[in-house]
């Protein structure tokens, strides 16, 4: 028995958890497999040293004074970790290197938009680093706002588009809503982000310890599969894990496996009806033991990205660096790898220093954008299901509030603060528009 039960131990799922124990409730996780889902790290032997190496499942970073960062300042978490630095930061444009123009001085020496342009350029990004874009409509999709602040320019259009690809994960910026994308773009370029130190399996653990009752962390089942929910006589839950195992709760938060899963365990198909498409990547991360010459590279002809990770951030032992390279929109594996391994090459690494690779042909960034057909971030499942009561929604496909990680934060904050609330009363801490 508990008084909330969360489905999945992931980012969403884990902040559900903290929240609801914070409010006073008794909770339960359960996952399917081992638990942290998509923020889970993996630990990886190197070859020929000694030591092991950390991958986050592609290139993670977390947004600062997003909606996920304040989540987790609220749940008294400090993130640990580094910013990238931009000196030196590359585009890659028709098979060549470049100066990414991160300031007057780079866009001066760059060569990826001719001179004439360079004003136009200026304007384009001077408002969106300046946290004061000009506003955008759900229906509007991300690449008709870029274009129409590039003023005709293709070229600037392209360089911005490169932007917007890198922050929010999306190589489809026709289908993305500007409503969503802007206001999360202009944020990473005014803010930055961190390369965390022990990857995003650093967020898990803090969550997981924000989460306690008498000192003890609360309870995460792994291996348990939920089979099905049935509300009982009481108006309560009961959920059934596939092994037997069942747990009576006064609500349920399924954070777990996207919409599909939900729509499956809550038999409602009109999740997916009003969820967007999911976001893909084929990612290679790479640890190297030789130098990384250019330490990052922006594709603005081809939706790519390359970005040593460690240093800053404390992934590897000294002297062994962890890269990241990636393809947003995953397409072809066999050559999506080749064109990742020739952008590593480009980059200046040399294969025989890689001491350990992993490939990722076809990695889930995002479960389902806030797309222009779905109405945008407002468009999205809300977090309270209307005809379950005592069951709520957590997960990056969830809510109006934010993207990627920020998104998880945030719904898993409201659905674990409106659970306690169903279950123990008192008020919730989060605004009822997040629900």
């Amino acid at each position: 028995r508990a008084d909330v039960v969360v489905i999945g131990a992931g980012l969403a799922g884990l902040t559900a958890a903290a929240a609801a124990t914070r409010a006073g409730a008794r909770a339960v996780v359960l996952d399917a497999h081992s638990g942290g889902g998509r923020a889970a790290v993996r630990r990886v032997t190197l070859s020929g040293t000694s030591g092991a190496a950390l991958f986050n499942d592609g290139p993670r970073a977390l947004y600062l004074g997003g909606p996920g960062h304040e989540v987790l300042r609220r749940l008294g978490i400090r993130p640990r970790g580094h910013k990238p630095p931009t000196r030196g930061s590359r585009v890659s444009l028709e098979g060549r290197l470049d100066d990414l123009p991160v300031g007057l001085a780079s866009l001066g020496r760059s060569g990826v938009v001719p001179g004439r342009a360079k004003p136009t350029l200026v304007a384009a990004l001077a408002a969106l680093m300046a946290g004061r874009p000009v506003p955008a409509r759900p229906d509007e999709p991300a690449s008709v706002w870029i274009r129409d602040r590039s003023r005709g320019r293709d070229d600037v259009a392209a360089l911005v588009a490169a932007l917007f690809r890198v922050a929010t994960y999306t190589a489809d910026l026709d289908r993305l809503s500007a409503a969503a994308a802007v206001p999360h773009v202009a944020r990473s370029l005014r803010r930055g982000v961190l390369y965390l130190d022990g990857g995003f399996q650093q967020l898990l653990d803090s969550l997981r310890s924000s989460a306690t009752v008498a000192d003890a962390p609360v309870a995460v089942h792994r291996h348990a599969a939920v089979a099905r929910l049935e509300q009982t006589a009481d108006r309560g839950w009961e959920v059934q894990c596939r092994d037997g195992r069942t747990v009576r709760a006064g609500a349920v938060v399924v954070a777990a496996g996207g919409p599909a899963a939900a729509a499956g365990l809550l038999d409602m198909p009109e999740l997916l009806d009003c969820s967007g498409p999911p976001a893909t990547a084929a990612c290679l991360e790479l640890a190297v033991t030789g130098p990384v010459p250019t330490r990052f590279v922006l594709g603005v002809d081809e939706p790519l990205y390359l970005s040593e990770h460690s240093p800053p951030a404390d992934l590897a032992p000294d002297g062994v660096r962890v890269v990241h390279v990636a393809r947003y929109g995953a397409t072809d594996a066999v050559a999506d790898r080749a064109r990742l391994e020739l952008l590593a090459t480009a980059a200046g690494i040399d294969p025989g220093d890689v001491v350990a690779r992993r490939f990722l042909r076809r990695m889930v960034v995002q479960t389902a954008i806030p797309s222009v057909g779905h109405g945008g971030p407002a468009g999205r499942p809300r977090v309270v299901v209307a005809d379950r009561p005592g069951v709520f929604l957590a997960g990056d496909w969830v809510g109006p509030v934010g993207m990627l990680a920020d998104a998880s934060l945030a719904s898993g904050e409201a659905a674990g603060s409106l659970a306690a609330e169903a279950v123990v009363g008192g008020a919730a801490t989060v605004r009822s528009v997040v629900a």
